[in-house]
């Protein structure tokens, strides 16, 4: 017997269209395993109709898609109105809760008042801090996160650094990206005795403030045994990573043999890419934004079962242990970097299957080891009046 209908509501792709649909998935399926309904309304880019919803079952989940906006009004009505969710939620009589992800600040008010008025509870699924630079995104943001997530019923924090700040204000409980360890895609391949090359894997959009693949196009270009290196970028062509760094043409050129961009790929070829690479590699400075959220990479990459060589940021430091699921880079620049390739060039191949097996064993971002604090975090929030 179901519990009643949680109403997931955010600017994600499902089913697997970006990190955000990963992250609700992941956190939906321990709902459902609780005993819980989940509804989700996403946008969907294929979409064209600028009234109503397409609605479509996905993995077990009802989808209510709204179509991306690609006007001003479009985006001033997306950003505002709330009366197709209040549709939604009149047409089910047993919705307990609404989570946002994300949400827009001016749509999050209104759902906090529309709930407060129906007897629905109000979730925030907080994932991220940017420092945006857009005056009206910035001030969006704030008043997001420095007010109204304050005042919603709870909030499901993705790391330690979100949970200590709002702990003190509303129910709070911390949930990192999670997968279905079970589902066939993380199915391990097997273990390659012997390469002549140790194989790195970049898979993401890293911009120009987020992972610092700079650093490592920098790192590899100076070490001398850069031939036993083969290194894979998914997700940017090199067009794309060239308008970023502009000065690295020359660098990138003489990386020609070792470095190869792969653009834009599905996810389930990027997973495939991960999972034959010796390591994953990626670079973030200790900065609000990065101790904000946390890379979904790494989790995939556990599952992957591929090593990670990566700096402390977020709550990385409570998964990595050095030298056995992973490599910690005390400082991000390109002799710290430079000494740590020199490094896993000459490890033992021997080593790097242990260390692949040790990833394989990690179940903390499965979402069945996170079901019972979900539920008793949601006991508290009904229980409140």
């Amino acid at each position: 017997m179901s519990l009643g209908t949680i109403i997931y509501v955010g600017g994600f792709e499902l089913p697997d269209k970006d990190a955000a649909a990963h992250r609700v998935v992941g956190n939906a399926n321990a709902l459902k395993e609780i005993g819980y309904d989940v509804v989700f309304i996403d946008v969907d880019r294929s979409y064209v109709n600028n009234a109503g919803f397409a609605i479509k079952e996905i993995e077990g989940f009802t989808i209510y898609s709204v179509a991306f906006p690609n006007s001003h009004f479009q985006w001033f009505k997306y950003l505002t109105d709330i009366n197709e969710i209040k549709k939604i939620i009149s047409n089910r009589d047993d919705v307990k809760a609404i989570i946002c992800y994300n949400y827009p600040s001016i749509l999050l008010l209104k759902l906090i008042k529309y709930c407060r008025k129906n007897k629905v509870k109000i979730i925030s699924d907080v994932t991220e801090w940017y420092e945006d630079t857009r005056f009206i995104k910035k001030i969006d943001t704030l008043i997001r996160m420095k007010n109204l997530n304050k005042k919603v019923d709870g909030l499901i924090c993705i790391s330690s650094y979100l949970d200590n700040y709002y702990k003190h204000f509303t129910n709070t409980v911390i949930v990192p990206p999670l997968i279905d360890l079970y589902d066939e895609k993380w199915n391990r391949l097997p273990s390659v005795p012997f390469r002549e090359k140790i194989n790195l894997i970049y898979s993401g959009r890293p911009g120009k403030h987020k992972d610092k693949l700079n650093i490592i196009i920098e790192s590899l270009n100076s070490i001398s045994s850069k031939k036993k290196i083969s290194f894979f970028i998914v997700g940017i062509t090199k067009k794309q990573y060239l308008e970023y760094y502009p000065e690295h043409a020359n660098m990138v050129e003489n990386l020609k043999d070792i470095v190869c961009f792969t653009g834009k790929i599905s996810h389930s070829k990027s997973i495939e890419l991960v999972k034959k690479s010796d390591f994953q590699i990626f670079i973030r400075e200790s900065k609000r934004v990065n101790n904000a959220g946390f890379p979904t990479k790494f989790v995939e990459s556990m599952a992957c079962g591929t090593p990670v060589i990566t700096t402390k940021t977020s709550d990385l430091g409570k998964y990595l242990i050095n030298n056995k699921n992973g490599f910690f880079i005390d400082y991000i620049d390109n002799e710290s970097l430079s000494i740590a390739l020199n490094n896993i060039i000459r490890m033992e191949r021997k080593k790097i299957i242990r260390m692949k097996e040790h990833c394989f064993n990690i179940d903390a971002f499965d979402y069945r080891c996170h079901t019972e604090k979900m539920n008793k975090f949601l006991t508290n929030i009904f229980e409140t009046r």
